[in-house]
């Protein structure tokens, strides 16, 4: 017993060893606390935090804020035993005490941080992606406390009070909004395009300038991710969202109706009265039932012949166009509460257009292509019954069964 007073007496004599050994049992108690402390508090984590259990998805992150909780312990037990240790130098602990400070200082920003990270998943797991992405929010949530941490780390080196530091900043306020520029910039961007609800999680959007059309995936601080249709990724500034024009297509899903505006050509020359002989031809060979248009005729014609439709102005084309619009409106993907069309456009070179101007209850791409492409091929295979013409230019093959002719006139 008196060797290991001897001994102490010794140690305690000696400054050098005294201080190596009461800072070695510091680490000792601050490692076993740690551990500790990390069984103990990841149940606490998970209960009172989280909400989960250890068998839900959340296994990783609560792992995460637990390292960091337990990060903290260890930091306040090496700094209030080198409060109750007695015999240490005042500059020994003057370093502790500032280095304790620092550090917790860091792990409670990087705790805040995590904290900031859960409420993303949190809010994304009770309000749904579609209710709009608060990522924007919490980065600079981030930056606001790093900025916070980064002032009270300065204090605490400089032992001078964080108002001293954040009055000083004042001085260097210009060269930081030089640097920080592009964020304050994607600050206002991200709040606007946020609260307008313009563009949520999971939108389809166009930005032809960029060349982007795809899938919203990611909204942060400084950029917005897109996936596009070709399963490549871009990623655009925040501030093009309010600078740049685009189109964003969520609300024509939401709508129900997707709009279909297509024009073909009619060879003009073959647009003429209708006759009586056309008319028995239709009722006899075009397909589907024309009884609107039978109703159509018999309003305003007191009698049918070749002079009474051509005192009433009814052409091939103006039967055709009624034919198509009762077809349109007989289709069950065709929304009838919403406009349908069917018009001409003014006369080009290449024809006389006529449009289709009507909503598909289709709004999915492969659906609505469908449903566009039966509408036009049937109009294609229409159009001769009523003696009309589709018009294309002429292709080599026009040419060369023209030539025969062309050389029997020469000769």
């Amino acid at each position: 017993m008196q060797d290991v007073i001897n001994v102490w007496n010794w140690v305690y004599s000696n400054q050098i060893t005294f201080s190596l050994l009461a800072i070695l049992l510091m680490l000792v108690a601050g490692f076993i606390s740690s551990v500790i402390c990390r069984f103990f508090l990841l149940g606490v984590v998970r209960r009172f935090i989280l909400h989960t259990n250890k068998n839900s998805d959340h296994q990783d992150k609560d792992m995460r804020i637990t390292r960091r909780l337990a990060n903290v312990v260890p930091v306040v037990t090496v700094y209030f035993m080198s409060q109750l240790i007695n015999g240490l130098p005042d500059a020994l602990i003057e370093a502790i005490r500032t280095l304790c400070g620092v550090l917790f200082i860091v792990n409670i920003t990087m705790l805040i941080n995590e904290l900031l990270d859960t409420t993303i998943s949190a809010y994304t797991k009770r309000h749904g992606s579609k209710s709009g992405s608060i990522k924007g929010y919490v980065q600079i949530g981030k930056i606001v406390v790093s900025s916070i941490a980064t002032i009270l780390v300065i204090a605490t080196l400089s032992n001078k009070s964080p108002v001293i530091i954040i009055s000083s900043l004042g001085a260097v306020a210009a060269v930081l909004m030089l640097v920080f520029q592009h964020t304050l910039i994607s600050l206002v961007a991200n709040i606007q395009v946020s609260s307008s609800h313009v563009i949520q999680l999971g939108d389809w959007i166009e930005m032809p300038v960029c060349g982007i059309s795809g899938e919203v995936t990611d909204i942060a601080l400084h950029t917005i991710t897109v996936r596009n249709w070709d399963n490549t990724l871009s990623q655009v500034p925040t501030k093009n969202f309010i600078t740049e024009p685009y189109t964003n297509w969520q609300p024509m899903f939401e709508s129900g109706g997707r709009r279909i505006k297509r024009s073909f050509f009619i060879d003009q020359s073959s647009i003429s009265f209708a006759s009586t002989e056309l008319l028995d031809g239709l009722k006899a060979a075009v397909p589907g039932k024309i009884d609107n248009t039978e109703a159509y005729l018999e309003q305003r014609l007191s009698e049918r012949s070749d002079q009474q439709l051509i005192h009433h102005g009814i052409t091939n084309l103006g039967l055709f166009r009624g034919y198509v619009m009762n077809y349109l409106k007989q289709r069950d993907d065709i929304r009838n509460d919403m406009y349908v069309i069917v018009r001409q456009l003014s006369p080009t070179a290449e024809g006389l257009p006529i449009e289709i101007y009507c909503f598909t209850s289709n709004v999915f791409w492969a659906a609505y292509e469908e449903t566009q492409s039966e509408i036009f091929e049937f109009m294609y295979a229409t159009a001769g019954y009523f003696n009309l013409g589709i018009f294309q230019k002429p292709s080599g093959i026009d040419v060369a069964n023209t030539w025969p002719q062309r050389r029997k006139s020469t000769l």
